[in-house]
């Protein structure tokens, strides 16, 4: 007897649909728009893309960011926005969280974002 699928039950959740995993890295690593030399918060991170929290609301497009990790390593990646959410912070201050997805970045650039992915995902906090 095969199991039925009811059309009411939930819904699969973004973080089903995504092609890649994404891990949480809010006080692990930190971002920059490199063209408005914004700093940004880099919330999560997958390989294919990642999101941002910032007091700005940025234009739709592809963008030069910069994701650094203190001071031990930096990458300029070029991603282009997917999609936005306007929040309003305790303080009542805006804020501005976006999904971004790589554009074609060099192999040398992949590399370094395949690496720092699994060595996150691999010194991930325990929640």
């Amino acid at each position: 007897m095969s199991a039925k699928h009811s059309d009411s039950g939930p819904s699969p959740s973004r973080g089903e649909l995504r092609r890649s995993p994404r891990i949480d890295v809010r006080h692990r690593l930190s971002g920059r728009i490199v063209a408005f030399d914004l700093p940004v918060v880099v919330r999560d991170l997958s390989l294919g893309g990642f999101s941002i929290e910032s007091d700005r609301d940025l234009p739709d497009g592809a963008h030069d960011i910069r994701l650094h990790e203190g001071e031990r390593w930096s990458v300029t990646v070029n991603a282009s926005s997917r999609h936005r959410q306007a929040i309003k912070a305790q303080d009542g201050a805006m804020r501005y969280i976006m999904g971004f997805e790589y554009n074609d970045q060099n192999p040398d650039t992949q590399q370094i974002l395949r690496v720092l992915f699994e060595r996150l995902a691999a010194d991930r906090p325990a929640e």
